[in-house]
């Protein structure tokens, strides 16, 4: 059992111990499953009524975030909930557990070149001409296709795939059911009416430190590739379609579509099912609501929401009035009957 006394945590976390900094630390939970030994954690002051009742042996909370209970133990630190993040992984390391191995049930073309300390499971296919660098995992039934690159210390998840001529950056995650570089959607109508495929010839450019969701799929470009910068985190059933471009650090949140050509700034936020047309250009640090209808660019720090997608606040003041419509309505009613009558009466 790993073990770590409060005064020891703070040291690795960058905390101030506000109580028995010899108290002993055996686990992590949340405030209310916590038990004797666990340390939770408390973001927003809001829930600083909860602590009192909980059985935590310390909770860690923001500095300067008001007075706290003086019978319990505390650990005072800037962002509580990295601190908890990181406080996880000291009794949860990220261990790797594969030994480096090829399966006898891999496919690995004899072009390919693998590197040092790789592992790759079973039945995962490695194609022609693709490079794979020190310390990647491709779990079983994964799929990399020909010239495709993945970098050091990359994860494949079980069956996630990667096209031909897509390349991936350094310590990714891939989680099962992703496509990357699958063929845009591009089709020209010819003089008959038929829709005619439009070869999509490009590849796919994945930057390091990205997570994609389980079943995201990212469509290769036509002539130049689709590009997800450094630090990019897709959830699940994400789609991003041909020749995006998103920056560094942005979030794509569950269900989320974005159409073909779209500029995406960095550290944008997307909330789930959010859609967002084609040709735009939305801005660094712009915050985009759950199952906006984005039809129009968004400038840098903006915060946009609704259907059509509009500036937040003003997106709030049309919801607020659709709630009035009824009673409007009604009372529209009843004065065309009172004009109706006093017209009747003259």
């Amino acid at each position: 059992m790993t073990k770590y006394s409060l005064g020891e945590i703070a040291g690795k976390v960058n905390g101030e111990v506000q109580g028995d900094p010899d108290v002993l630390i055996t686990g992590v939970a949340g405030l209310e499953e916590a038990e004797d030994g666990d340390i939770s954690f408390v973001a927003n002051r809001r829930y600083h009524n909860r602590i009192a009742s909980t059985k935590a042996a310390a909770v860690i909370v923001g500095e300067g975030n008001g007075a706290v209970p003086k019978d319990k133990n505390f650990l005072l630190v800037p962002n509580p909930y990295l601190t908890f993040l990181l406080t996880v992984e000291l009794f949860h390391p990220q261990n790797n557990d594969f030994i480096p191995a090829v399966h006898p049930t891999a496919v690995v073309d004899p072009s390919a070149r693998i590197g040092e300390r790789v592992f790759i499971g079973p039945l995962a296919v490695v194609g022609a001409g693709a490079k794979i660098g020190d310390d990647v995992i491709l779990q079983a039934r994964s799929y990399v296709g020909e010239r495709a690159e993945i970098g050091e210390k990359t994860r494949l998840m079980p069956g996630a795939i990667v096209l031909q001529e897509v390349k991936v950056g350094k310590r990714c995650l891939l989680q099962s059911g992703c496509v990357l570089g699958g063929d845009g959607f591009g089709f020209v109508c010819d003089n008959r009416g038929v829709q005619q495929k439009i070869p999509q010839v490009s590849g796919v450019v994945i930057g390091d430190d990205v997570e994609i969701g389980a079943n995201t799929t990212i469509d290769r470009g036509t002539l130049s590739p689709t590009r997800i910068g450094n630090g990019v985190k897709c959830d699940n059933l994400v789609h991003i379609a041909h020749n995006v471009e998103i920056g560094d650090n942005s979030m794509v949140i569950a269900q989320v579509g974005i159409s073909g050509s779209t500029k995406i700034g960095s550290s944008v936020i997307m909330a789930g099912q959010a859609g967002i047309g084609g040709h735009l250009t939305i801005g660094d640090r712009v915050k985009i609501g759950a199952q906006a209808g984005v039809t129009k660019s968004a400038p840098e720090a903006s915060e946009i929401s609704g259907y059509p997608a509009r500036p937040h606040a003003e997106s709030l003041r049309v919801q607020a009035s659709l709630s009035r419509v009824p009673k409007l309505l009604k009372q529209f009613k009843e004065l065309l009957e009172r004009v109706k009558k006093l017209e009747d009466n003259r």
